[in-house]
């Protein structure tokens, strides 16, 4: 199977791979599950997000848990096997991610209306940079809990998120790496580019009340 792969065109194994991608991260949990269990589409509901955050407020704390630990596993499984299994360069894995990541947000089994991608992201940067995603998970709840108020729930991988990928930027890594980071972050910016604004507008509002 190693053979095969790497006497396969370059070009048709990036589309594959960002294909299975896209298949695995147009999975939605958050709406499998609020469907199942209250018989809702979560995306009409709280803030209309089928994320975990508005799972676990619309549906319950454990599916909400499961819904983020998913939406991750989504994206961090067929990469663990891209690698482990198939031996699949770089530069694949990263399209692979890609396509987990705009799965996310158009996925193909519900309509393309999907969500913001953070745990799928999440999922992405445990595979392809664990230390700069350790400290991020440290030091963005930190940042999260000391100066937002609200909406945390969406902050916290935001924060995650930014740190991360500024580390990453900051240390040794293979450009490649540091390219399939910046791309999935600006892939992830693109998925918040409505309701990012309002949370920044939201925050300065509250602090000029205050």
């Amino acid at each position: 199977m190693h053979e095969v792969i790497l006497s396969m065109n370059p070009a048709v194994l990036y589309l594959l791979t960002f294909v299975v991608g896209y298949l695995f991260g147009s999975i939605m949990f958050a709406l499998i599950f609020s469907k199942a269990v209250k018989g809702i589409d979560v995306r009409t509901v709280g803030n209309k997000n089928p994320g975990a955050g508005n799972t676990y407020r619309n549906v319950g704390p454990v599916w909400g848990i499961l819904t983020g630990i998913l939406d991750a596993c989504k994206s961090l499984v067929p990469l663990l096997i891209g690698k482990y299994v198939f031996h699949l360069p770089t530069l694949a894995l990263g399209f692979m991610a890609f396509g987990a990541v705009i799965g996310h947000g158009f996925p193909i089994y519900f309509g393309f209306r999907g969500g913001r991608s953070a745990a799928t992201m999440l999922g992405v940067l445990v595979f392809f940079v664990p230390i700069p995603f350790l400290v991020g998970f440290i030091v963005g709840p930190v940042i999260v809990l000391s100066f937002i108020k609200t909406n945390r729930s969406y902050w916290f991988p935001f924060w995650i998120i930014t740190i991360t990928t500024i580390t990453t930027l900051v240390t040794h890594h293979p450009l490649q790496v540091k390219l399939i980071v910046i791309v999935c972050a600006i892939l992830a910016l693109f998925l918040n580019r409505t309701y990012l604004p309002k949370m920044v507008k939201n925050i300065i509002r509250k602090t000029e009340e205050q």
